[in-house]
């Protein structure tokens, strides 16, 4: 007969016994393939998720901090052919209300688009039809609302200015709003582009769509008062529905020929007075981009910077009179202008005659020139500057009407006034506008009044957002077409601000969740998986010692010890396959069963996400051969020296014999003491890590929890001690203790997997528990989680003044009593990726966050640096950052020292160093640079959008409730910080509640695997209870011994782990703010003995339910 033959026979003949064996190999993988199963289906909806939301479209063109003309995709439409569609879109940020106020959502998602967007869609069947109805909603923002179709909503976005709101000059103070109230079409789903956004989230914005051209038609109503024009967008979307994508060089190939200057907000004016052209800028300064580009149009350049001043006064005294208010001055290189002398100095001052008969001054005369420059969150400091009067130039030309000056931009507020008194510049007016001036205005507009040299005029008037407002370059030396080729050719679409992003990568590539969630189920159910292996070890085990005699036989006949092994593990082999596959038909249900969890009880840790059931063929048969592969080995660990064994012994004792029985001989000495020093080494290292914290840099928790794990060994090996020494104790007639451990001592190897278990499975599942975090208990200490903030949030449109200031309270109407003890911190914010534990995508960019440190002084708790760290410079040239430690380990996966690129508003690539790290804070999700830093590379983004308050607790709801009010306009929504710490603190919560829940599964098989060592050895045992019951014990005594007996094991083992784990979690026990264990972990070691005790009682109930007296007699 076969070996294969032999195999097949044995398991014919011994189905029942292995029942046992399959049982744990089927329970092995299906917890291991449904895992698997569960990580496959997050990556199969976040699939499923980033194709909804970018649709078929593959790449974008984005102008972050600006419009482009709206033909810019016609054009790229003819040029790139191919089928391809181009959807210009406006995006912007918004509030929608219902126009009786009773429900309202802030921060919406704005989409202007119109039916090219539509035919990028999911679906593009389904377009929604703008002819019947103004608006149209995604599911998310209409449950919000709670409103219908035909229902009314009001819309309110910000209207661009020309130039940041925080830059000289910008117009007015405040923002300029545009509502548009329009029927609700229709809520649209994830397959009418209902998804759409460019940030990687599980979750949908909230998002309107509005037609294009009516977006347009209000929103740029005063962006190009030049032309009157309103056709602008900020977005491209690009795809190719139904075929090939699209290759992002072609697509870039593509825009460098089709972009305009025009798109750049560039333009080239001729001058009236002068025989040059004058680059100019929409947005007033020059960028260094455009500098640099228009300097090369020609060998001789010209620039020029005009600024309004706020008097050119006589004399030395800023404030003394006469004095000219409100006044243009030019700064020119010497000699560059009309009649301007050529041997100008750098103190010295050139006036028209106009200024200089008002002034009634001559040539030598000290002229004063009084001037706002713009400091720290739009204050305004006001400076002076003394020149001497070198020259008095002719009155200039007169300016057209809705024209201006050669020397003077475009500024708005002013440019555009009719009349001195009309002016809203965004500076305050503190002179008083004459009659003259209103006639000069009249006749001259902006001309300037005064000429300094270019030198003086950037000292005095330079900033973040440009040197120049203008370049002139001479006729004589290039054409209007030179200049603007050589501007085209020098500047690239990026450096005017309009760059690609691959959207398909990008979503493709944010899919791929940080989290590895198959992983992470996998180590989750570790006690669930150990203790099927041991199951399914213990069962083969039993099977194979009650067949000792069967073995001894075949080695008695010759047959040579590996061919017999190889039988045996054969018979393992595949009863492990039965099993995993068995296994793997249940994962479907275990899968689908965590699946519901987690978007029902364990919904806290994917942010309340839901996930479509998928199963990977690959990981499937993965699972399947890991589950194999764990089972065999379980097999062949169980039994490994029961084949080392001489026949002869497995003969005459048969399923008594133990392999796992202590050597006499060695307990007598060196094994005794070995494991006793042991013990004792592991002890003491339990020691030096409690005290470690004081002498080292370590951890203190992290300190604990290693002593935590030195004590559970040191307990397991005096344990071990004890059995050996009981083992060989002899002379004595022993006690009920001494025959317990001396009855344990019977299979030592066994005895101590059983307490092991017992104290691994407690300590684990007890001491992590202990690492839940209260937000709750934090009592808004600088140093918690909070950094001592009451209330945080974020407005959808930028807030420019100063809420701490009387100028910007009055402002928003804010009521300054109430604000007595309110102190508000602003951030800017730069949008980005969602990097926090609430976001399963991976975040590619980042937001980053413009943050003052002076301001964070004392506040959190850090790792690594601290917000002085955000100032210091760092050699290569990066930024540094501070970043929350969960942000940067697990979104990021990064260091500290590593760098991430960004893009500035130049399209220009630069790095972030992330150099300080934040522990356990409200932060997550972004990084943090010094707002200097942030307004360097991001000179045109104006205001701060995110707030941090201090303020009293007691006050907290009213006080959010007030800002909420007074900047419902903005967008204002403020939370608790408490509450914001505590939604972050939830995920790493439910993670523990996952842990602890799986982890007590593996230790409720734990119990039973202890019933079934119970059961075993009491079988075993028979004859020995038969002959103790033969002397006079009474059976109900018996029952008694065998249940103390085995409850010490368990007892021993949970009294280890639980005292382990009280070391472990000593940090916490004595209130880490944030992290209070509570007395749930006393709970759980309560019911864990319980349900030890329950299993051990049955097991004796049902084994020595009837008289052992029979087996006696077998004897």
């Amino acid at each position: 007969m076969t070996l294969l033959g032999i195999v097949v026979r044995n398991l014919r003949h011994y189905w029942r016994q292995h029942l046992g064996v399959v049982a744990g190999a089927a329970l092995c993988a299906m917890v291991l393939v449904g895992a698997l199963m569960v990580g496959d289906s997050v990556k199969a909806t976040l699939k499923r998720l980033a194709d909804e939301r970018i649709g078929q479209a593959d790449l974008a063109l984005l102008s972050e901090d600006g419009f482009f003309r709206e033909a810019l995709a016609v054009e790229m439409d003819e040029r790139i052919g191919n089928e391809v569609v181009v959807a210009p879109v406006v995006v912007t940020r918004g509030n929608v209300t219902l126009p009786d106020g009773s429900r309202n959502a802030r921060n919406v998602q704005v989409l202007g688009v119109d039916e090219r967007f539509w035919q990028l869609a999911p679906n593009p069947e389904n377009t929604p039809d703008f002819s019947k109805a103004g608006f149209f909603v995604n599911e998310r923002l209409g449950k919000l609302l709670e409103t219908q179709p035909g229902a009314r909503l009001i819309l309110r976005v910000e209207e661009p200015s020309l130039f940041s709101r925080d830059a000289p000059l910008s117009g007015e103070r405040d923002n300029k709003f545009v509502a548009y109230n329009e029927e609700l079409g229709g809520v649209l789903g994830a397959e009418s582009f209902g998804r759409f956004g460019l940030q990687g989230n599980q979750r949908e914005p909230l998002t309107i769509f509005v037609s294009l051209q009516t977006l347009q038609k209000r929103m740029f109503r005063s962006f190009d008062e030049g032309t009157g024009q309103t056709q602008f967008a900020n977005f491209l979307l690009l795809g190719r529905p139904g075929d090939g994508a699209i290759a992002l060089v072609d697509a870039e190939k593509t825009l460098n020929t089709a972009w305009t200057l025009s798109d750049a907000g560039i333009s080239i004016k001729e001058l009236r007075n002068e025989p040059s052209w004058s680059v100019r800028s929409r947005q007033v300064f020059l960028s260094q981009s455009l500098q640099q580009a228009s300097e090369k149009t020609a060998k001789r350049t010209t620039g020029v910077l005009t600024y309004l001043v706020n008097a050119i006064v006589k004399g030395e005294d800023a404030n003394a009179s006469p004095l000219i208010p409100y006044s243009m001055v030019s700064a020119v290189e010497p000699g560059k202008g009309r009649g301007l002398p050529v041997d100008l100095a750098e103190d010295e001052i050139v006036l028209n005659q106009w200024s200089a008969n008002d002034l009634n001054v001559s040539t030598g005369d000290s002229i004063t020139l009084s001037y706002f420059t713009v400091g720290e969150r739009r204050k305004l400091n006001e400076k002076s500057k003394t020149f001497t009067l070198k020259a008095i130039v002719p009155l200039p030309d007169m300016v057209p009407q809705e024209k201006e000056s050669d020397w003077t931009p475009q500024f708005p507020g002013l440019s555009d006034a009719e009349s001195c008194g009309e002016w809203n510049t965004g500076i305050p007016i503190k002179h008083k506008i004459r009659e003259r001036d209103e006639d000069y205005w009249d006749l001259y507009r902006g001309s300037p009044k005064a000429f300094v040299t270019l030198a003086s005029g950037q000292a005095m008037w330079s900033n973040r957002w440009g040197t120049l407002t203008g370049l002139r370059v001479a006729k004589e030396d290039a054409s209007r077409e030179e200049v603007e080729r050589v501007l085209r050719s020098e500047l690239s679409a990026a450096e005017a601000g309009l760059h690609f992003r691959p959207l398909r990568l990008d979503a493709t590539d944010a899919s791929n969740s940080p989290i590895p969630f198959s992983l992470l189920f996998v180590c989750f159910s570790f006690f669930v998986i150990v203790a099927a292996m041991a199951l399914t070890g213990m069962f083969f085990a039993f099977v194979m010692e009650q067949r000792n005699r069967q073995a001894g036989l075949l080695l008695a006949v010759g047959i040579p010890r590996k061919k017999v092994r190889r039988l045996f593990l054969l018979e393992g082999l595949f009863l492990s396959i039965v099993g995993s596959a068995l296994g793997a038909w249940l994962a479907t249900y275990y899968g689908q069963k965590v699946l519901s969890l987690l978007a029902g009880d364990w919904s806290g840790a994917v942010s309340g996400a839901t996930f479509d059931f998928a199963a990977n063929p690959v990981s499937v048969a993965g699972g399947v051969a890991g589950a194999v592969g764990m089972a065999l080995l379980a097999m062949w660990w169980a039994t490994r020296r029961q084949l080392r064994a001489e026949p002869r012994e497995l003969l005459t004792k048969g399923e008594n014999f133990s392999s796992t029985a202590p050597n006499v001989e060695l307990s007598k000495g060196s094994s005794v003491k070995r494991t006793t020093y042991f013990a004792c080494a592991f002890f003491i290292v339990a020691l030096c890590l409690i005290s470690g914290p004081k002498f080292v840099e370590i951890d203190a928790s992290l300190a604990f929890f290693g002593a935590g794990w030195c004590l559970l060994s040191a307990g397991l090996l005096f344990f071990r001690s004890r059995l050996l020494k009981a083992a060989v104790a002899s002379g004595e007639i022993p006690d009920f203790a001494t025959l317990n451990r001396r009855n344990a001592a019977r299979r030592t190897g066994r005895s101590l997997v059983t307490a092991g278990a017992m104290a691994a499975g407690a300590f684990l599942v007890v001491g992590t528990g202990a690492f839940r975090k209260d937000a709750s208990s934090i009592s808004g200490e600088r140093s918690s989680g909070t950094g001592g903030f009451a209330l945080v949030g974020e407005t959808a449109l930028p807030v420019y003044d100063d809420l701490n200031g009387r100028q910007g309270r009055e402002l928003y109407d804010l009521n300054a009593s109430l604000l007595v003890d309110v102190e508000v911190v602003p951030l800017r914010l730069r949008e980005g990726d969602d990097a926090s534990c609430l976001n399963l995508n991976k975040a590619l960019r980042p937001r980053l966050y413009g943050v003052k440190p002076s301001e964070f002084v004392g506040r959190f708790n850090f790792a690594e640096g601290n917000w002085s760290t955000l100032e210091q410079p760092i050699p290569d040239g990066a930024i540094p950052a501070a970043v929350d430690q969960n942000t940067l380990m697990w979104a990021l996966k990064k260091g500290v020292g590593d760098l991430i690129e960004y893009q500035d508003g130049e399209g220009r690539p630069f790095k972030v160093k992330l150099a300080a790290v934040v522990k356990g804070s409200m932060l997550q999700g972004a990084l943090y640079v010094d707002e200097m830093h942030f307004e360097q590379k991001f000179p045109k983004q104006g205001g701060y959008r995110s707030f941090l308050i201090i303020a009293p607790e007691k006050q907290t709801d009213k006080i959010s409730s007030h800002f909420a009010d007074k900047l419902a306009n903005y967008g204002m929504e403020l939370r608790p910080a408490r509450e914001r710490l505590a939604e972050l603190q939830k995920v790493e919560n439910t993670y523990i509640t996952i842990f602890q829940a799986l982890g007590g599964l593996g230790l409720l098989l734990g119990t039973a695997g202890l019933a079934v060592v119970v059961v075993r050895n009491l079988l075993e045992r028979s004859a020995e209870f038969g002959l103790l019951e033969a002397i006079g014990y009474p059976l109900a005594s018996l029952r008694n011994l065998a249940t103390v007996e085995h409850m010490s094991l368990a007892l021993w083992g949970l009294g280890v782990g639980a005292l382990s784990a009280v070391v472990g979690i000593a940090p916490l026990l004595f209130g880490e703010a944030g992290q209070q264990p509570g007395i749930g972990f006393v709970w759980l070691l309560a019911s864990l003995v319980a349900l030890c005790l329950f299993w051990t009682w049955l097991a004796v109930a049902l084994s020595l339910r009837t008289s052992r007296l029979s087996a006696l007699r077998d004897e």
